[in-house]
This record gives C-alpha cells, sequence and structure tokens, in this order.
C-alpha cells in the first residue's frame, strides 16, 4: 500500500513505502483510497468524526494533510443553517489531527525528523477554537413548562421542597444543606431572614417567604439544621443524586441541583434585575463573572415570575394543606433584588 502525505511545503510530497518525493504537479493519488480506508478503519475513540474528515478528503480528492488545511476551514463555515460549536469543532479537528500523525508514521520519513517537523507545523498551524468555559448554555436552565412540571409532579415531598428552595433562591445545593436554625431571623413581615454561607466562607443574606420556611421545619423537623436527616446532615450527593432521579422522570433529562441555581440567576436577569445585584445574591465576588456567566443563557421569552411559576403547586407541598405560596427570594438593600 502507498501511503501519501502532503507536506506543509507544497512542492513537497510524501509516498510511503514506495519512498518517492516530487513535485505537487507531477504527485498523484495511487493508494490514497487504500490510505483512507485505513485511517476510516481505525476503532477508537475518533472513530465517527474520522468519518467526516475522511469523507471530506476523498469527495474532493485531497491528499491528507492539505485535506486537513481545508477541512478546518470548512468546520468553521455554516452548513445547512447550522454552525458547529467551538468544543465540537475541536473534536473533529483532534479526530482528524491523529490520524494525520497516524499517516506519517506509517510512511517512509517517520525517522525524518524535518519531515515531522514539517507535518506538525501543518497541524499546528489549525488552532483549535476558543471556549468561554464560564458562560452558562441555555439548556443548563429550565424553561418555564420543566420548572412548572418539576416543582409540580415530583412526588419525593422531600426533594420538591429542596427544589423549590433552591428555585426560589439561587443558593448552592451545599448552602442549604448547611444552613442553620439559627441562621433565621424573622423579619416582622411574611419573609424569614437567612444566613447563607458561601464555599469560601463569606456570608450573604436572603430572604425566604415565612411560608415555605414553616413548611420546610414541619417537615425536616431538625434540631439544628433547617434540612436535617437523622439528626444530621443530608449528603449533597445524594440530593443531587435524588433531583436528576425525579428529573429523569418527570421532564425525561437530568437536572442538577446546579441547574436550578442558573435557572434562578437567568429568571433574575431576565426579569431586568442588574447584574451587580444578582451576583452578591449569588455570592459571586465579581459581577463581571456573573455577566459573562450568563451571557448566553435565557429560561425563555414566556418565563413568568418565579412565584407565578409554582403558585398553584406549592399547596400540594404538604398533605395536610401546605400554603398557597413559597419562598421567593428577597435581597436586603445592597445585597441584591428587593421583592
Amino acid at each position: 500500500m502507498i501511503l501519501c502525505v502532503m507536506l506543509q511545503n507544497k512542492n513537497d510530497v510524501i509516498i510511503g513505502k514506495g519512498i518517492l518525493i516530487m513535485d505537487e504537479k507531477s504527485s498523484s493519488h495511487q493508494g490514497q483510497e487504500e490510505l483512507l480506508a485505513e485511517l476510516e478503519g481505525i476503532r477508537d475513540v475518533y472513530q465517527l468524526d474520522v468519518k467526516q474528515f475522511v469523507g471530506f478528503v476523498r469527495e474532493r480528492k485531497l491528499l491528507v494533510v492539505d485535506g486537513f488545511r481545508q477541512y478546518a476551514k470548512w468546520l468553521d463555515a455554516e452548513h445547512d443553517g447550522k454552525t458547529y460549536s467551538p468544543a465540537t469543532i475541536n473534536r473533529k479537528l483532534s479526530a482528524a489531527r491523529n490520524r494525520v500523525r497516524y499517516a506519517f508514521k506509517r510512511s517512509a520519513f517517520a525517522d525524518s525528523l524535518r519531515r515531522k517537523y514539517q507535518v506538525e507545523d501543518v497541524l499546528k498551524s489549525v488552532k483549535l477554537r476558543k471556549i468561554d468555559k464560564t458562560a452558562v448554555p441555555s439548556q443548563k436552565v429550565l424553561d418555564i413548562a420543566e420548572a412548572r412540571a418539576l416543582v409540580g409532579q415530583t412526588k419525593d415531598r422531600t426533594i420538591r421542597l429542596m427544589v423549590t428552595f433552591l428555585v426560589r433562591t439561587g443558593v448552592r445545593v451545599s448552602e442549604m444543606l448547611g444552613i442553620r436554625l439559627e441562621d433565621l431571623t424573622a423579619t416582622g413581615d411574611d419573609h424569614v431572614q437567612v444566613r447563607v454561607r458561601g464555599t469560601s466562607g463569606r456570608e450573604r443574606v436572603i430572604h425566604v417567604k415565612k411560608d415555605l420556611i414553616e413548611q420546610i421545619k414541619a417537615r425536616f423537623c431538625g434540631q439544628s439544621l433547617l434540612f436535617e436527616h437523622q439528626g444530621g446532615p443530608y449528603s449533597r450527593i445524594s440530593v443531587t443524586n435524588r433531583i436528576k432521579h425525579e428529573s429523569l422522570k418527570i421532564l425525561g433529562r437530568e437536572v442538577s441541583a446546579q441547574m436550578l441555581r442558573h435557572t434562578w440567576a437567568a429568571i433574575q436577569i431576565k426579569r431586568g434585575r442588574g447584574v451587580k445585584v444578582v451576583a452578591a445574591v449569588l455570592g459571586h465576588s465579581d459581577p463581571g463573572l456573573t455577566a459573562r456567566m450568563y451571557s448566553e443563557a435565557s429560561p425563555g421569552d414566556g418565563f413568568l415570575d418565579l412565584e407565578e411559576v409554582t403558585r398553584n403547586d406549592l399547596a400540594k407541598l404538604d398533605d395536610d394543606g401546605g400554603a398557597q405560596s413559597g419562598g421567593q427570594t428577597r435581597v436586603l438593600p445592597g445585597s441584591g433584588p428587593v421583592a
């Protein structure tokens, strides 16, 4: 079999196992199909993406390295009205890059450092796309139908109260499970002031509807913690898994506790709350981080007020008759949104 690998220098072509160096004009595609079939037949994690790369090279009758460069440009373009995400492009480029290296190692010039560097120069000239790992994608935020369904249809009363608390306050699940009864302070109206300890030990204060707090107390009967289980705290992992289990049954997809926090934040920003205010409630020291995180997330244009989303369902939280409205986050002046 003859392996053909075009190098960065347009006048250099390697034909392995025949060991010929010729200029581009006199090069042929002899053995190209055998090479592509071999690259395509390798069974590994890249196999599915390699099929697209091989198809691209085969259809355009390109040699492998030049095909890699053109393939990279093709991935950036729009196809049928859609574009690939940076993460998808990077995965496909990694697959194609892997096969180019494989082809070179099988060539007669595999021991030539000069030729190796030429091929590597081509591969490195195609940069991976930058991924904003901070931004929360829209699929990580519940829309109105999902929020209503999750709160209204969760059969596990323990998890239903926890889900309601999380989506109404934006706290982390670890923060929720760490709230102590001594952190609760009556405000004289229909809210309770709740002191929350963040992951870095920093404290912040939120306000939650008194009716929801009373339902939680009645359900969990905590002696020291608001959410207490057999005299101690619930496992964060266990709670997260139970939320995922309920959401998978109800919504057909797993929803993590972190997604409920994202949902709260996205809704607040959607409703016009200031980024600095939302950042303070979330416990972010940098409002710029909050802005970057939720620049892409959207709960949908039809998302109603959080109070409206669960108003009718909260009565079902307690079999003996719960409150008609649940906890809604308020924030002290200077700390976040005020209801």
